[in-house]
């Protein structure tokens, strides 16, 4: 079992190349949250003034030397679609929630001819399934109620795009839930 963990900046604002660590200190992958467009401010705006919401924020997942992994956006009008997952190559890949036990969800996706299934738990950790087989998880590392930073672990693998998958749909599907 391999084990990464990301923590967060203390001024969250700042939310940019957060490095994702593994157990040998060093950097194996970045977590960045992409800015809003000047069309996703305005929006964002208006929904915050309408609704009191707000737009989510995508969120990707970078080699050290900056090239793309994975990136999760909110897909907000597409029909059965929550979120999609765009990849190196700009391919995307359309992500699945379903509700499951009244308030969770749980997210599915095909990549590779293979079902992926991620799905957080009562206590906040989620899982990532390959094929119904558990594959990592990913919970958060909590001091004094405060939520400083992520944990990764990968049962079977120890393999950098797995993790950064894994941080990428944490971070933009469940970390900001709570």
């Amino acid at each position: 079992m391999a084990t990464f963990t990301l923590h967060y900046p203390k001024a969250f604002k700042s939310f940019s190349d957060i490095p994702i660590i593994n157990e040998n200190n060093e950097t194996v992958c970045v977590l960045q949250k992409v800015e809003r467009s000047s069309t996703g401010k305005v929006l964002n705006a208006v929904l915050l003034v309408a609704a009191q919401q707000t737009l989510p924020y995508r969120y990707e997942t970078r080699t050290t030397l900056g090239a793309p992994l994975f990136q999760v956006q909110s897909t907000l009008l597409t029909k059965g679609v929550s979120h999609q997952l765009v990849m190196p190559d700009g391919s995307t890949i359309p992500i699945v929630r379903k509700t499951v036990q009244l308030l969770e969800s749980s997210y599915t996706f095909t990549m590779d001819n293979l079902a992926f299934r991620f799905e957080k738990d009562f206590t906040a950790t989620a899982y990532l399934y390959c094929n119904d087989e558990k594959i990592a998880s990913a919970s958060p590392i909590e001091t004094e109620l405060i939520r400083a930073g992520l944990m990764f672990k990968l049962f079977q693998a120890d393999d950098m795009h797995f993790v950064a998958l894994l941080a990428t749909l944490y971070q933009a599907l469940f970390a900001m839930s709570k």
